[in-house]
């Protein structure tokens, strides 16, 4: 099981509508949920730590080749992994926590954006939403065709200025979702591998904006 940090809902009625954090390469459980008192009481959040060391410290969902093109740059059978296990402790949470299951959301940065698109797009019957921040789709995690995918409910965003994961890569990828979908906000700031103000500010009203209440 994946080690985590949890808030619980301090407002409404269960079952609870929910928020999974999913940190990127080299970082760990403690940094989205730096973020946790910025989001409405009545969310339970929970913020997942991958369960791989990076070289470079912290944790990691999958091993990264900075050397290689972007169809080479991921570790697929470790992200695979890291799928299945996020899948599977999900109905532990549920049930331990009395969250909705029809109201999970997921919030990713950069690799855990990456994870967040392909737990949205293949198990859109556990995952309602999700808001992926500097990260792209990576269509060889993906079960279909990118063009198959509908009904899709996201906030992407991606500094012009990134030097981590390239911008095109996050842009190209997405635009091809959006032309089935159209409840999907792309969103582009001059910034570099990093979480902006205005950007999260902007993922705020989103998140307020889609809540089912």
């Amino acid at each position: 099981m994946l080690s985590y940090r949890i808030r619980k809902a301090t407002t409404g009625i269960p079952p609870y509508p929910c928020l999974l954090l999913l940190h990127g390469y080299g970082s760990n459980a403690d940094d989205l949920f730096s973020f946790v008192d910025y989001f409405a009481e009545k969310l339970t959040v929970i913020s997942l730590e991958a369960p791989l060391i990076s070289p470079f410290g912290g944790k990691a969902w999958y091993s990264i080749h900075f050397d290689a093109a972007q169809d080479k740059w991921s570790d697929l059978k470790e992200a695979e992994k890291s799928l299945h296990t996020i899948t599977q402790q999900l109905d532990y949470f549920i049930k331990e926590y009395d969250l909705d299951p029809k109201d999970i959301g997921l919030m990713g940065f950069s690799q855990g954006a990456i994870l967040s698109w392909s737990l949205l797009l293949d198990y859109p019957n556990q995952f309602r939403r999700a808001i992926c921040m500097s990260g792209y789709i990576n269509t060889q995690l993906l079960s279909k065709n990118i063009d198959e995918y509908q009904n899709v409910l996201a906030y992407a965003s991606h500094g012009t200025n990134d030097q981590t994961v390239p911008y095109q890569w996050s842009e190209t990828s997405v635009n091809k979702l959006r032309l089935n979908n159209p409840k999907i906000s792309f969103n582009s700031y001059p910034d570099g591998h990093n979480v902006s103000p205005e950007n999260f500010r902007d993922l705020l009203v989103w998140i307020s904006k889609t809540n089912l209440d």
